[in-house]
């Protein structure tokens, strides 16, 4: 009897974590749509004032997307952006960057990485312009096996970013 009760509270904990893996698009404002997996959770403590933030911190995987107001050239915001991010990481090193056109906006797809903590951390960043205002992307993981694993899924994420007035 023991037994039977143990293996059904295995069972019943097995499929209770199980994600449906179904996407979900998410209106930010009315200014922007991002598509995310139903195991990404919105949260509010990754970046304070973001416009846009989801997590799976079982899966440590982050996404977080803020604007700003156009008040410097582009470059000048790109820099300072990623700027910050290499600040965070020991040794960073970008690994690529490619110009991305999207409609009503261009910017750059910039991949980066750098240990924290003794970890690798992986970072995504889409940084866009518009007319009068920058958008930045960023997702992150931790691990090599985790972006192994789910960086299909958070490249989509991070492409599925589209201005709803362009």
């Amino acid at each position: 009897m023991k037994q039977l009760l143990f293996l059904s509270l295995v069972v019943l904990t097995f499929t209770s974590c199980k994600y449906s893996y179904k996407d979900e698009t998410i209106n930010v404002n009315n200014q922007f749509t991002m598509t995310v997996p139903d195991y990404l959770k919105k949260c509010d403590d990754l970046k304070p004032g973001a416009d846009f933030q989801y997590c799976n911190r079982y899966r440590s995987t982050y996404v977080v997307v803020f604007s700003e107001k156009k008040d410097k050239d582009f470059q000048a915001f790109y820099n300072e952006q990623v700027g910050a991010i290499k600040k965070f990481v020991e040794k960073p090193m970008v690994n690529d960057s490619v110009a991305i056109t999207i409609p009503g906006a261009k910017g750059v797809h910039t991949e980066l990485a750098g240990k924290m903590n003794g970890e690798m951390i992986y970072y995504s960043v889409l940084t866009l312009e518009t007319k009068d205002k920058y958008y930045q992307e960023c997702i992150w993981t931790r691990g090599e096996d985790r972006k192994l694993k789910y960086g299909k899924d958070l490249e989509k994420i991070l492409l599925s970013f589209k201005l709803i007035q362009p």
